[in-house]
Formats: C-alpha cells, structure tokens, sequence
C-alpha cells in the first residue's frame, strides 16, 4: 500500500530561557525555513487505514449527510471511526478506500422518512406514525408534526481493488447514524424538553432497521454479493462539542440477508478536561491541565481551545487538541508551532496526540506525537 510522504519543518531548539519550556530561536527557524516548501497536513483517513482509490469519484449522496446530522464532530467521526472499524475486515494492505458509489440520494432520502404502510413499495425505515417509543421513562407517540426518528442517516464506504486500472468492488461498510433524542415542544407556552433513549434501547431499535435494511441492500445493483459490514453509531446531542460513538458492528458474509450475531464495541469521547474520563486514565486530566497552562504562559495571546479524547474499549485511542487563533507575523507562527512541537512530548508516551492550529480562514499546519514517538512531526501549510 502506498503510504503518503511528508517533508517535516524541523529546526533546532535553542534555550533562550531560565525556566521551563525552552522556547526555540524563532528568528533562525524563520531564516532556514524554505518558502517554497508546503508540508501537506496529515490526513486522519490514510495515516493507520487505506489508500484513498485515484481517481476520486465523489459519492451520488455527497453533502446529505449534512442536511440530517446537526452535529459536526459527529459528522466526521462517524466516517473515520467506521473506517478504523474496517481494518478488522478488509486489510488495508489489500484493498483501496473508495466513497460509496451504490447508494443513490434517493434512496438514501426515502429510507430516511417514516414508513408508511398505506403506501405501496414504501421503504422508509423510520418508525410509522402513531407507533409508541420510551425516552427518559416516558412514553412518546410518533406523530406526523413531532415525528420519532431515530434513524438519522446511513453512510456507505466502499473498499476496492484495481484490476487493468479497474475499480472492483471487495467489501461495503455501512454506518447506520443513529438519534437517541427527541425535542418535545410545546407551542402554546414555548416549552421544550430534550429526551434521550438509554443506550440499550436505541441499540436494540437500530439492530430492527438492519435487519429490514440487509433486504434492500442486496437488491441494489451491485451489492447483491459482497461482504457488508455494518456499524451502529449513536449520535451526540447536537448542542455539544464532541461526537458520539459505534456501538455494536455485525459482518454479513457475502450474499446473506440477515444477521447472526452482533458485536458490541464501545466508543466514547471527552472533551477535556473532564473527571468522567479518570476511569480510563487518571493522568490525561492533569497532562493537559499543565499542558495548557504552559502554552498560555509562554503565548499570552488571545486563542481558542478545544481538546478531545477518543476512548475505544479501555484505551486512550487519540487525544485531539485544536487551537483556532490570528498570528500577526511569520515569527509568531513559527515560535508557536515549535512551542507545541516541545510541550507535546510530555503527554504520557503511549497517547497519539494531534493538534491542529487554525484561524477561521485556513489550516495553518498542524504538530502530531504518535504513540511511543521520540519526536513530534511539524506539519505546516503555506509557510
């Protein structure tokens, strides 16, 4: 498999300091840095899974999944923790990933709405009007002006190899986005109550979409024969910074319709600092507390925050730290990223730490410790 190169931005450290950290000579970085060299920023989909298939064929339900996730960080892990889950079933060694070419807007749309059972041919898999659903111990009714969907949307990868410079399609993945909340809203006194379904209950409601969703898989033309994973993703609140998780995956060997058995796979995210993420890790808490605290100290400038730990089964997967900020000045760029390139090592050694620093207009590169790395990689964008 090819792997994506990068030409690192990396210059000597120098302390010009008394005390912690030793802030590298930003006026020397700037002079040997070339600026006719742009470091491509790393990309979260080909680091550790596939190759992406050239050339790029966009999916026919490109930019849907946006008309019905609210939630950003949901949006994009749902892609990325489906195709982490795919390594499992289809060795990146061997296949390419492509973006799914089999479901159409239209059927994706239909199977969306709620089904309707005066209406033949109907394949919407969102529960009918009138059909009764628990949120928070309390009985809700579908209702066609408060509808009950907890089937929010279904996204499809596709894993191929290439024969005479032909795309054959080995393998599907299908995250099934699934919404464990209903709004309750009461127009006469403005009233609203957000309600959420237990883990269990909207696990069990998305294992009945599959199993009437396998049936009109295979009659898509195309995916009658081969292996199909499927993954149940529950979604996040859309008012909240960080995303849900996969939380049970069933493999369909090729040409069957239905289901044997379920895996259950546990995913969450915290944003830090958070004390719930202690079961995991006492240290993550008080590592970027200090982390942090250095960084505002050394660059007092004003900037935004957010980090993000992704926990898959017992284990710190990622640590994910975004800085949205304006430099005014090269120097300035250059001593923050460096900065970060130092402060990153003293997360514990077997996190894989990435943070990315942005302003509301551009990417402006990016600084990655990998697990058990001796030294951090600076990625930069333009300059």
């Amino acid at each position: 498999m090819k792997k994506l190169k990068y030409l690192f931005f990396i210059t000597p450290l120098f302390l010009v300091a008394c005390i912690r950290p030793p802030v590298p000579n930003v006026e020397q970085a700037i002079q040997s840095a070339d600026p006719n060299i742009i470091s491509p920023l790393p990309n979260e989909s080909t680091d550790a899974y596939f190759s992406t298939a050239l050339p790029l064929q966009s999916s026919p339900t490109r930019g849907l999944i946006y008309e019905h996730i609210r939630n950003n960080a949901d949006i994009e892990q749902v892609e990325m923790s489906m195709m982490r889950l795919a390594t499992e079933f289809f060795d990146p060694n061997d296949y390419f990933f492509r973006e799914g070419q089999y479901l159409t807007r239209d059927f994706v749309s239909r199977i969306l709405q709620p089904f309707d059972p005066d209406v033949e041919d109907h394949i919407g898999l969102n529960p009918p009007f009138g059909s009764e659903h628990t949120f928070d111990d309390e009985t809700v009714e579908s209702v066609s002006d408060n509808s009950v969907r907890p089937l929010a949307y279904v996204l499809e990868q596709n894993f191929v190899t290439i024969n005479e410079g032909e795309f054959q399609l080995e393998g599907v993945a299908i995250a099934i986005a699934l919404n464990p909340y209903h709004w309750i809203r009461d127009t006469a006194t403005g009233f609203e109550d957000n309600l959420r379904m237990t883990d269990d209950e909207i696990i069990s409601v998305g294992q009945d979409i599959v199993e009437d969703f396998l049936p009109l898989l295979r009659e898509q033309e195309g995916l009658e024969d081969v292996p199909i994973l499927v993954g149940l993703f529950i979604l996040q609140s859309y008012t909240e910074t960080i995303s849900g998780g996969f939380a049970s995956i069933s493999y369909i060997e090729e040409g069957r319709s239905s289901i044997d058995s379920w895996e259950s796979v546990h995913e969450r995210h915290f944003r830090l600092p958070d004390n719930g993420i202690n079961v995991y890790d006492v240290n993550i808490n008080d590592e970027f507390n200090s982390f942090s605290n250095t960084v505002s100290n050394y660059f007092p400038h004003r900037y935004g925050l957010i980090a993000r730990a992704h926990i898959v089964e017992t284990d710190v997967y990622r640590i994910s730290i975004t800085f949205n900020m304006e430099f005014f000045g090269l120097s300035e760029k250059v001593g923050f990223h460096q900065l970060l390139e130092q402060e990153i090592m003293n997360f514990s050694p077997e996190y894989d730490v990435r943070i990315l620093v942005r302003s509301p207009d551009i990417l402006h590169g990016s600084v990655i410790r990998p697990p058990f790395a001796e030294e951090a990689f600076v990625h930069r964008n333009s300059w």
